[in-house]
């Protein structure tokens, strides 16, 4: 119970523990701070993963979705919505050194974020009414973007971004809660990430709210 409790709490530390990094690390790296402070964020991730839920958790995460395929299709085919965003603006990938970065972080994050935001989060609150538990951890969620990472990002520092984060944390937790795997939120996370172009709008090469 107390783990629980522990891991419900958690995301108050880790938000303002990142956020601080992300400021401390501005001045010699600029938006590139966002790399360093990413590795520290996934650091404490697997930390407090491994901490309130133990390694047993791993096994159920990952198994094969069994039901909620309702929530589990708007996972994934909402981020088609930032189809068009990605088709004007795909150019600035051309670039090598943020083409690798944008691919590596696509890949990678959304098996820590899933693993935080609705793996644990969800296991933590789970004796939690329904919609308090998914709305808990979507607006965490939310929240931390302009918290940590719109400290040097433009777009991301716009709380205009919240409401629609809200809404895909939503998704992704339901789809995690019906279906008993994170797979589904991982794809969707996945897609996010790639068409959103979210490490070009980390360095300020794009912004989503722009026309």
């Amino acid at each position: 119970m107390i783990r629980r409790w522990f891991g419900a709490i958690s995301p108050l530390g880790l938000v303002l523990g990142c956020r601080l990094c992300q400021q401390l690390l501005g001045p010699a790296l600029g938006v590139w701070s966002w790399v360093a402070t990413i590795l520290i964020f996934w650091a404490a991730i697997a930390g407090l993963v491994w901490l309130v839920c133990g390694g047993e958790s791993f096994g159920r995460w990952w198994r094969r979705p069994r039901g909620g395929l309702l929530w589990c299709a708007l996972g994934l085919f909402g981020s088609l919505l930032l189809l068009p965003g990605f088709i004007g603006h795909w150019r600035v990938l051309l670039q090598p050194n943020v083409l690798v970065p944008w691919l590596l972080f696509s890949l990678i994050n959304p098996f820590f974020e899933e693993a935080y935001w609705r793996g644990l989060l969800l296991d933590a609150t789970r004796d939690w009414p329904g919609t308090l538990s998914v709305g808990y951890s979507a607006t965490w969620f939310a929240v931390s973007h302009p918290m940590i990472w719109g400290v040097h990002s433009v777009a991301l520092r716009e709380w205009a971004v919240v409401p629609v984060l809200v809404g895909v944390g939503v998704v992704w937790g339901m789809a995690y809660r019906r279906s008993g795997s994170l797979w589904c939120s991982v794809g969707g996370h996945v897609c996010t990430n790639l068409l959103g172009l979210t490490v070009p709008v980390l360095l300020n090469l794009y912004s989503p709210l722009s026309r």
